[in-house]
């Protein structure tokens, strides 16, 4: 695996490892994540940046999201700046390891980025197939559309009056650091609200 460049911030526990995808990663996105498809990025257009998180349980963690290339400096300055007031991330890693199954992936409070998917309930590629979407801890910030929860496990987290560790709110510090690098955030959005979703591209 070839790592460009190590980034370290301010704050010495934390670093992110921004690599080119190795044989083994790109191996293990086929058929998932990644697809035989021309409409599909291709493997040279994505980064692997590995970073530190804060876990739940107070540790630093070592997590890995597949990005488009050119949003690599915005990722890693966005999850120092999370990393900073020690925002909790319960699971970060490629949606490869629920073979690209995106309800999987978010039953497990996993937050991931890339995935040659459409968006839910249509046919129009989503922004993480373009690997400039970013999904943070979708348990605990649900998609809430025509009143049903997604994942169906998030339904404790839907009263978004309660301010939880590790949910995202208007006015705090994940909306600030992400909308700080151009990102929309799905919390605002009128017809359907997706508060773990966050895009460079807005919504179409």
């Amino acid at each position: 695996m070839s790592l460009l460049r190590t980034v370290c911030s301010g704050v010495a526990s934390y670093s992110a490892d921004v690599l080119e995808l190795a044989p083994d990663v790109r191996a293990a996105m086929r058929g998932r994540s990644w697809h035989d498809d021309p409409a599909c990025l291709p493997f040279d257009a994505l980064r692997l940046v590995r970073l530190t998180h804060a876990h739940p349980d107070g540790t630093d963690r070592i997590g890995a999201l597949v990005v488009a290339r050119g949003i690599v400096d915005d990722v890693v300055a966005i999850f120092g700046a999370l990393h900073a007031v020690r925002f909790p991330i319960e699971r970060m890693e490629p949606v490869d390891a629920f073979d690209g199954d995106d309800e999987a992936s978010m039953e497990a409070n996993n937050s991931s980025a890339f995935n040659h998917r459409v968006i839910a309930g249509g046919r129009a590629l989503s922004h993480h197939a373009y690997g400039v979407a970013i999904d943070l801890n979708p348990r605990w910030n649900p998609m809430i559309l025509g009143g049903i929860v997604h994942p169906p496990s998030g339904e404790p987290y839907a009263d978004r009056s309660r301010v939880l560790p590790g949910t995202i709110h208007r006015g705090g510090p994940v909306v600030a650091a992400f909308e700080a690098h151009g990102f929309e955030w799905g919390g605002d959005w009128p017809d359907l609200r997706d508060y773990h979703h966050f895009s460079k591209l807005p919504r179409g």
